[in-house]
């Protein structure tokens, strides 16, 4: 027994002894690539296109790590960005790797050089993509993953990781609305979860749209860009925050439609009270095809006999003015709000969505138009006196039912009561001066 007692103390004796030395720590070895950049990725975007095409040069480009695998959000595709300077802004590009967790090797902020030499470059939806080839079902070409056994050779990792503070770019929702933000590095000030997505999570099966969910998320002058997170995101179970803040992501795209993709749950800060307008219509409520009719609201032609019509498509209700069915000369419709008391809110703001589609030309005299006024005595439009504002309009270069936002309208000016009204100008007849414009989501914001 004592025996024992002895070689237990002497056992104990020997560990307090190790813990109590210096343990050196093994260290990290980086090896710098011995590569010299001799292309920019945006002379590579430059020649890209929606074609797939191999890049027959010798050429080397550099950028650094934006996304990340390690929260589950993104899946074998790693996002890069330029620095951007005074002069050039940055640009971002993306590659697909069949590889997982590559987190490891490319962290976020480390400069990676990019052989392209028989790579595969194209633009997808307006952002470049650099890869294999891959043939899918249909027999079309498109980028594909980079192998496990090329990857590395391909995408190769230096020394250097510069903080992403350098690279982040703190924009506004409506700047982020564009090709050149895709697959950079973006924050968002000032903007909240759209209504929809209060009560719910970051992915809610009942809203699976390609194995993610979208919610929207938008700023106070209505401004709206999807926020989408994979059902395979550690942070796919967690609540959407109902407050308002920040929100750090990359830019991506799928058709027309903008999206941003976080890394992981904290790069969603919002603890600010949610901003929530004193006015809003959705047309939720309206029927289909019918001629608008909303409670307060007034519908009124002032040439030919047309009126606004209501209207309901894929769940959204929205209203809209067609004249394609028509055959007079000209149509003049107005569309009227109730009176909205601006009475106890400072620095009022409208903003709302709209769309065209079937337009033939950009034309004032096949248009919509903006106005307010302070004396509508709810069914005389001519009687009122009525300012036009300035918005933000669909035009044949908008692609045809794409909603976009007005931007900020500023009524700080404006005291009481008020009425918004929307009118079209167009004609039947002649067919070049015909299509149709829909209105959506009109919001007031004030400050108590």
């Amino acid at each position: 027994m004592k025996n024992r007692f002895s070689n237990l103390f002497y056992l104990l004796l020997l560990l307090f002894c190790a813990c109590n030395k210096d343990v050196e720590i093994p260290k990290l070895e980086c090896t710098q690539p011995d590569l010299i950049v001799n292309q920019s990725v945006e002379r590579v975007q430059q020649i890209s296109s929606a074609v797939p095409k191999q890049y027959a040069y010798n050429d080397i480009i550099d950028a650094y790590v934006v996304s990340s695998d390690e929260g589950g959000n993104f899946f074998k595709t790693i996002s890069f960005q330029t620095v951007a300077t005074d002069k050039v802004p940055a640009v971002g590009f993306s590659a697909a790797v069949d590889v997982t967790n590559s987190y490891i090797d490319y962290r976020i902020g480390n400069k990676v050089y990019v052989k392209l030499k028989d790579q595969y470059t194209d633009l997808y939806y307006g952002g470049l993509r650099i890869g294999s080839l891959y043939v899918n079902n249909s027999g079309d070409p498109t980028i594909g993953r980079i192998s496990q056994t090329d990857y590395k050779k391909v995408l190769n990792a230096s020394c250097t990781l510069i903080d992403e503070n350098q690279l982040v770019q703190s924009i506004s929702i409506e700047e982020a609305l564009n090709d050149n933000k895709i697959n950079t590095l973006v924050e968002l000030s000032g903007v909240q979860f759209t209504e929809a997505a209060m009560g719910h999570h970051y992915f809610e099966e009942s809203n699976n749209v390609g194995g993610s969910t979208n919610w929207n998320m938008s700023d106070k002058t209505g401004n709206q860009i999807i926020f989408r997170t994979s059902s395979f995101a550690k942070f796919a179970t967690g609540l959407v925050p109902a407050g308002s803040g920040k929100v750090r992501g990359i830019v991506t795209k799928f058709g027309t439609d903008y999206q941003l993709m976080i890394r992981s749950e904290s790069d969603v800060v919002m603890e600010g009270n949610r901003s929530v307008p004193f006015f809003y219509e959705d047309f939720q409520s309206v029927k289909n095809n019918v001629n608008f009719t909303l409670s307060g609201w007034s519908n009124i032609v002032e040439k030919a006999s047309k009126l606004w019509k209501s209207m309901v498509y894929a769940g959204n209700g929205y209203a809209e003015f067609n004249t394609t069915s028509t055959t007079a000369a000209e149509n003049i419709a107005w569309l009227v709000s109730p009176k909205i008391n601006l009475s106890g809110y400072k620095n009022a703001v409208l903003s709302f969505r709209s769309a065209q589609h079937d337009l033939k030309v950009n034309s004032p005299l096949n248009a919509l138009e903006i106005y307010v006024s302070t004396n509508f005595d709810g069914s005389n439009v001519m009687k009122a006196k009525w300012t036009k504002l300035t918005a933000k309009l669909p035009d044949l270069s908008t692609p045809a039912r794409q909603f976009i936002n007005s931007g900020g309208i500023d009524l700080s000016s404006y005291t009481g009561n008020v009425n918004i009204a929307f009118r079209y100008v167009g004609s039947g007849k002649d067919k070049t001066l015909n299509g149709a414009f829909m209105i959506d989501d009109v919001r007031i914001y004030g400050e108590k």
